[in-house]
């Protein structure tokens, strides 16, 4: 089920320099700290390991045709578990940016009977901040990493998730990304692109790149748009679009391979300032194609 899109709220409008005054505000008030555990889970304890296999061979595959809702939910800042709830509908899989781990999302991941996995990229108050994956069928492989941003030092983070998806010779892999804010001519940007190419340049099976790339100036973009055609990644454009900008650059985005792009969908959001992105997928090969919104952009 496609939530309506709102044309009527407001659309944020994320600065660069808002992230910045956040990061300030962060270092003056809570003192973030880098923690030894990287991976936070619903079924497993805090783990310090980077990888972990939840499950040798995955649990109830995803089926053929799959939906995704990845956003940036500002800490849970806003009247966050109203508008999860508009839109997240029957998506097999949810990638959340900025997600605080609280009991409250604790409990409505469970609610909605979602397996999930977290980077703690950092502690601030005593809860650790980060990507957030969660699906309906149990990860077979997760990975957590964290880079610096090179001013603040506050980590952002990355997750690497395997899961069985019916039809598939090979298991889906699906990368949330938070990018680095500031970098200086774009070298730690380039660089946890590249760390994702480490994970996704040899893998054969499909493949999903979602989150908060943090494309806000012509550099951006520019890197954004080499990386995504050595890896020959398509980017899947919502019809009508309306995702955040900043001097016409999208700041979230869906990138894929492997797969047969079925819809997309961004929406405007008054609890974030981010509005999130849905996307649907099939398996190529997979049954009939359905008629939907959305289009490719093979970046090339």
């Amino acid at each position: 089920m496609w939530p309506s899109t709102r044309t009527d709220a407001p659309v944020p409008l994320k600065l660069p320099f808002k992230a910045g005054l956040l990061a300030s505000a962060l270092l003056l008030s809570g003192c973030p700290e880098v923690p030894e555990t990287m991976l936070l889970s619903d079924g497993f304890a805090p783990m310090t390991a980077e990888c972990l296999h939840p499950s040798v061979n995955g649990s109830q595959p995803l089926p053929s045709t799959f939906s995704l809702l990845t956003w940036n939910i500002y800490k849970q800042q806003g009247d966050w578990q109203t508008e999860l709830n508009r839109w997240v509908g029957d998506s097999n899989l949810l990638l959340l940016q900025e997600a605080r781990s609280s009991e409250e999302l604790h409990h409505w991941l469970q609610q909605r009977h979602y397996h999930w996995f977290q980077v703690a990229a950092f502690n601030w108050e005593q809860k650790a901040n980060g990507v957030l994956t969660a699906s309906t069928g149990q990860a077979s492989r997760v990975c957590g990493q964290r880079i610096r941003e090179p001013a603040t030092r506050i980590p952002k983070s990355l997750l690497f998730s395997y899961y069985s998806l019916e039809g598939a010779s090979q298991q889906l892999l699906v990368v949330n990304l938070h990018a680095v804010n500031f970098s200086l001519r774009g070298r730690t940007y380039q660089e946890q692109l590249d760390r994702i190419s480490g994970f996704i340049e040899n893998y054969g099976g499909p493949v999903i790149v979602a989150g908060d790339f943090n494309r806000w100036n012509p550099r951006r973009e520019r890197l954004l748009r080499l990386w995504a055609g050595r890896e020959q990644l398509s980017e899947a454009v919502p019809t009508p679009d309306h995702r955040t900008r900043f001097i016409g650059y999208p700041l979230d985005a869906v990138f894929y391979r492997g797969l047969t792009l079925e819809q997309a969908q961004s929406m405007r959001s008054e609890a974030s300032d981010h509005g999130p992105l849905k996307v649907s997928f099939r398996v190529k090969g997979s049954d009939t194609p359905q008629a939907g919104g959305g289009k490719a952009n093979p970046l090339e």
